[in-house]
């Protein structure tokens, strides 16, 4: 069978190119790829995975609720061909997969609860400090530079904003006519523009948090 390219995945599942290529990006590692020639292409398994993913952003799924959910039913297998590292498609495996899972969970735990008590020690040595050496921070941090800080960081929220807005316009365009329209009169309909602003405000009040942190390269 031959390996697909966005655009090619995109006529068999009969959906935009954009959002082909925002699902291989955000799901990136359920897709086995490799670079042929200049472009990518993807095993043709990536057309079933593809139709799940839409499928199940189709009954009103959050991202963050499919990686859940693609968590559970996939597992990730990495093989090295011919010297060249290749994504394998995701392989189900329900043998031992709740204890990998609590050993994962149990390892994830004990890091996190080390990174946060670090983080706890570092912000009590921070505010002792901050204490003891009150003149010589506000020596260091002018009014100016706060007022640079605060304009970067407004102009920063309102370039995420504008992300996230267009992101939740084009998912809303590609809803069905029934989700979108209401009816106005007998004959006439009509975008149904309250529904649409609740869309782009959850939308955007789901994903603000994630992007911003991107935007200023937090982990």
């Amino acid at each position: 069978m031959e390996w697909l390219s966005v655009t090619e995945l995109s006529k068999v599942l009969e959906i935009p190119e954009t959002t082909t290529r925002r699902h291989l990006m955000n799901f990136k590692e359920y897709f086995r790829s490799q670079k042929i020639g200049r472009g990518k292409k993807y095993h043709p398994d990536s057309v079933e995975l593809l139709r799940r993913i839409v499928g199940l952003y189709d009954t009103d799924h959050e991202t963050t609720d499919i990686k859940k959910i693609l968590a559970d039913e996939y597992a990730f297998i990495i093989e090295d061909v011919s010297n060249e590292t290749i994504t394998q498609p995701p392989h189900y495996d329900i043998s031992g997969k709740l204890d990998s899972f609590q050993q994962k969970q149990d390892d994830f735990n004990k890091m996190l609860l080390k990174q946060l008590d670090e983080q706890q020690k570092y912000i009590e040595e921070l505010i002792k400090s901050k204490n003891e050496n009150t003149d010589e921070l506000k020596q260091l941090t002018s009014p100016e530079e706060k007022r640079i800080e605060r304009l970067e960081q407004i102009m920063a929220e309102r370039k995420v904003s504008r992300i996230l807005e267009e992101e939740a316009l084009e998912l809303w365009r590609e809803k069905s006519e029934e989700e979108r329209l209401i009816k106005e009169g007998w004959f006439r309909k009509r975008e149904d523009t309250d529904k649409r602003d609740r869309f782009v405000k959850k939308y955007v009040d789901d994903r603000f948090e994630e992007y911003l942190k991107k935007e200023f390269d937090i982990e």
